[in-house]
């Protein structure tokens, strides 16, 4: 059991053993009341727009596998996009896979600043502390987690990685992952597919990158993790790609620690 910590509407922080930490900046579809749901009905905060869908279950069930410590956005990502840098348009997106979010459409400069600063700031803050934190007893291995749709909004095709792998600073460990979950399964394991990291990984680049850190980022199909019984069978098979990563990585991982 972990010791458990809530800040309301933030990120909810897990702390335990192993040297791994866990992070999900998208975990949660959460809108504050007064924001009145962005004027979004509630089936469409139900879809992968408003939140990475799976997420949340395989960050918990995999911090809970392997002793991890955990930290979790509380809110959705159309409040504020926590894996998005503030400079950019879609760190509070008008639009997402073609649909119009009205509440962020009529945001002035003085909304958008103090929005930026109650969400994206202070979860970056929460983040970092965590880290911090998790450093203390030595170099932990991180694990980024995010689920993508099987298919965007107009698309012609399924996107065909059941996982997907994202690297820019730690490519041997991405390999460490990909070539172990391509023994475990045969399946196509995507390589910086469906997104580069090369090109954006915000949160990984703004607080794992210059610690040094071992780490990886996880994309997981959302129809593979969309009830329990896909979690369990993915949580399983990420276990011992991540133990196999950080065992590479120089991670001492204690022998109480199995998949």
């Amino acid at each position: 059991m972990g010791i458990e910590n809530h800040t309301e509407t933030i990120a909810v922080e897990i702390q335990r053993r192993a040297p791994i930490f866990i992070f999900c900046d998208h975990a949660s579809n959460a809108i504050p009341q007064e924001l009145n749901d962005l004027g979004l009905p509630e089936d469409i905060l139900q879809t992968h727009i408003a939140w990475d869908i799976g997420a949340e279950a395989l960050t918990d069930a995999l911090g809970d596998m392997l002793d991890a410590s955990v930290l979790k956005s509380c809110f959705s990502r159309l409040v504020v996009d926590v894996n998005r840098s503030v400079e950019s348009k879609d760190v509070i997106p008008q639009v997402s896979d073609q649909i119009p979010v009205p509440g962020n459409q009529m945001l002035d400069i003085a909304g958008r600043a103090a929005r930026i600063e109650r969400f994206h700031e202070a979860y970056h803050g929460r983040l970092s502390a965590a880290l911090d934190h998790a450093c203390l007893a030595g170099r932990p291995f991180v694990v980024s987690i995010h689920s993508f749709t099987k298919r965007l909004m107009g698309a012609a095709e399924d996107r065909i990685w059941p996982i997907g792998l994202l690297w820019r600073e730690d490519e041997p460990s991405a390999r460490a992952v990909i070539d172990h979950l391509h023994r475990e399964t045969g399946w196509p394991i995507g390589d910086n597919e469906p997104y580069d990291a090369r090109v954006f990984n915000y949160s990984v680049d703004r607080h794992v990158g210059p610690r040094g850190l071992p780490h990886i980022t996880l994309e997981v199909r959302q129809d593979m993790i969309g009830n329990s019984e896909g979690v369990y069978r993915i949580v399983h098979l990420l276990a011992g790609a991540i133990l196999h990563a950080a065992r590479l990585a120089g991670v001492h991982i204690g022998t109480d620690v199995t998949q």
